[in-house]
């Protein structure tokens, strides 16, 4: 974390297990590390191990709001939970936060609009009912894309944690929320032959961009700047495009919107950052292979 010049970070995610848990006291040690926790089953370890070492490990409570994947339910049962970790010597307990996933499941504006005031209302709603037992709530963060723009306007939610939003991607431009224009990520890829007049090759396949959304989408990602070419077929090094006759030749190089950035960021070491087709900078891909 310090090698990067971070020294603030939360972990939107659960830490279950000794080996995960002594890696988290260690970072601990050189920047102020938040987790999230959402049972008493996964706090109280942490506390445990902290009390050993002389911490406190600052923590947010996962809540679920609508999505159902981690997470306590909202209101009554995530105040209960407050309450026990509140007296756990070992967290020092920051205040609550969910992931309004769920509005990936739809394609309306509005419905994403309705999501995301209700993630942001139950969130209040929860914050201040631990907040009127004396225990204080300083973060309440929700996150998502498809959510960000409305979730922002909420008062009362301090922290907004959207992530395709950095890159965008084709799920965003299919949900409305962003467009090809606004999507900065792309892979590029060289075409390596032409076997037939309405069908091409490249050597890019799902080591490069994942196959996720592909199967729902029809396609692995969209091609930058030609609607009519649809990457249909994928393989580990290969990618088969459909197109019409005579689009592209050997030689020829495309860019690909990837279906889903996140993944793919982290099947590369570096990032090419153009600005006006010229490179400006090189990025590490600091994260590359840190997994949960």
């Amino acid at each position: 974390v310090d090698s990067i010049g971070v020294d603030d970070v939360f972990i939107a995610n659960l830490i279950v297990g000794s080996q995960k848990i002594d890696r988290l006291l260690k970072l601990s040690e050189k920047a102020k590390v938040i987790v999230g926790v959402d049972s008493v089953e996964v706090a109280q370890p942490i506390s445990d191990y902290a009390m050993k070492c002389g911490l406190k490990v600052p923590v947010l409570i996962k809540i679920d709001v609508g999505l159902q994947r981690l997470g306590v339910p909202y209101g009554r049962p995530a105040l209960e939970l407050a309450k026990k970790i509140d007296k756990m010597k070992g967290l020092e307990l920051e205040g609550i936060y969910t992931h309004e996933g769920h509005a990936y499941g739809v394609t309306d504006n509005n419905q994403i609009k309705s999501i995301a005031l209700e993630a942001g209302h139950k969130m209040i709603q929860t914050a201040e009912m631990i907040r009127k037992t004396g225990i204080e709530v300083k973060t309440v963060s929700v996150g998502s894309t498809p959510t960000v723009r409305t979730s922002l306007t909420i008062e009362g939610i301090t922290e907004v944690r959207p992530g395709a939003y950095v890159f965008n991607d084709y799920f965003e431009m299919r949900l409305g929320v962003s467009t090809e224009y606004d999507c900065a990520f792309t892979i590029l890829a060289t075409v390596i032959s032409v076997p037939s007049e309405d069908r091409a090759v490249i050597d890019a396949g799902t080591k490069s961009y994942t196959s996720d959304k592909a199967q729902a989408f029809g396609v692995y990602g969209l091609i930058k700047g030609m609607p009519d070419v649809h990457l249909v077929r994928a393989y580990e090094e290969h990618g088969v495009i459909n197109m019409p006759e005579g689009k592209l030749k050997v030689g020829d190089r495309i860019e690909i919107i990837p279906n889903h950035v996140c993944p793919v960021v982290n099947l590369f070491d570096e990032v090419v950052a153009l600005r006006k087709d010229k490179v400006e900078a090189i990025w590490k891909v600091s994260a590359r292979g840190k997994l949960m």
